[in-house]
């Protein structure tokens, strides 16, 4: 089934106030460290060639343990109505795709549509990881491919790390499970999917598509009442997985990757990044960096990094685009489009 006009909006971003630095990171380790100097200098080594690797430089993250999942969602929404001169008139869906969550039901939609005062909407949430926002994309395109009537979708996502965090790194073998978790960072970002261009432009969808081999599920984790642990070199050899995703979407729409002006990338490291586009034949420059200003946001930095590309870079209609993100399971989504001006 062919996708019908749609338009992608620009995005609404929000973080913490406060701001993370590595040498913040350190003494929150460093605190918890119970060895001896020298053995704390094996352990900083090894934090710091991590975050020499990924690029992380800076971070927000949330501290109060009491903030909403919602009133982050909905705070990037009402950025993203202003941002886009328009308003929540004519809303028909509401798809929140983060991964904290306040409660096990109902969704988080259901709490932001109602601080949003939205009436006579279908609202739910999409539980898929770091891929969550452009999965929630996804469904809203499909449920306004199958029901015409639909004029207008919001899609949101917020990212706070509560708790789930650990920062009891005892020695650096301990790096392996939990040294993704130091790269972390806070935020949220809604985008608008609408049947026709907003005054500011958009991105008109031209295709999407989707892998995913769940053989690797258990190598980056939640559990339930527990810590976040990421097998990072296993998860990072699964970059390999995304080049042939990224040429298949583009194989269908008859571009190749030089067609393509931005590559707009979840961003859990800039090597990884630039590694995937020289991988497909891009040109790294086209790609989009933003690891080092926000850390990994997981699902929210897809919109983040979208955000970044239109305050630093000109954008020109015609420009295509590219969206991916990776995710734990291990699952990738594309979504390819064009920047679209209003007639």
């Amino acid at each position: 089934m062919s996708l019908p006009e749609l338009y992608l909006s620009r995005p609404g971003v929000h973080f913490p106030k406060r701001q993370f630095d590595n040498e913040s990171i350190f003494q929150m380790v460093r605190d918890q460290f119970r060895g001896t100097d020298s053995e704390w200098k094996s352990v900083r080594s090894g934090i710091e060639h991590l975050f020499g690797l990924c690029g992380t430089q800076k971070r927000y993250l949330e501290t109060d343990l009491s903030a909403r999942v919602a009133d982050y969602a909905v705070e990037a929404v009402r950025r993203c109505v202003a941002e886009n001169h328009t308003d929540l008139q004519d809303v028909d869906l509401l798809i929140c795709g983060g991964i904290p969550r306040q409660y096990f039901e109902p969704a988080t939609a259901m709490e932001v549509g109602h601080k949003l005062g939205l009436k006579g909407i279908h609202a739910f949430d999409v539980t898929a990881a770091c891929v969550g926002h452009l999965e929630a994309v996804q469904c809203a395109a499909a449920y306004m491919t199958i029901h015409p009537h639909y004029r207008k979708a919001v899609i949101c996502t917020a990212e706070l790390c509560y708790d789930y965090l650990s920062y009891d790194i005892q020695h650096p073998k301990d790096m392996r499970m939990l040294g993704a978790g130091l790269t972390i960072g806070n935020g949220s970002a809604c985008m608008l999917l609408t049947r026709s261009p907003l005054v500011r432009g958009g991105v008109r969808l031209l295709g999407s598509d989707t892998y995913t081999d769940p053989s690797h599920w258990e190598l980056c984790q939640v559990p339930i009442g527990g810590k976040f642990s990421s097998s990072s070199v296993e998860l990072m050899r699964l970059g390999k997985l995304i080049p042939p995703v990224t040429k298949r979407n583009l194989d269908a729409l008859g571009l190749t990757p030089q067609d393509i002006a931005h590559y707009i990338f979840h961003q859990p490291s800039e090597i990884m990044v630039r590694k995937i586009l020289e991988d497909i034949g891009a040109d790294p420059a086209r790609g989009v960096y933003t690891h080092h200003l926000y850390g990994n946001t997981a699902s929210a930095s897809v919109g983040i990094t979208f955000d970044h590309l239109l305050k630093e870079r000109d954008i020109r209609p015609n420009d295509k685009i590219v969206f991916g993100s990776a995710a734990a399971g291990f699952s990738a989504v594309m979504l390819t489009g064009e920047w679209t001006m209003p007639r």
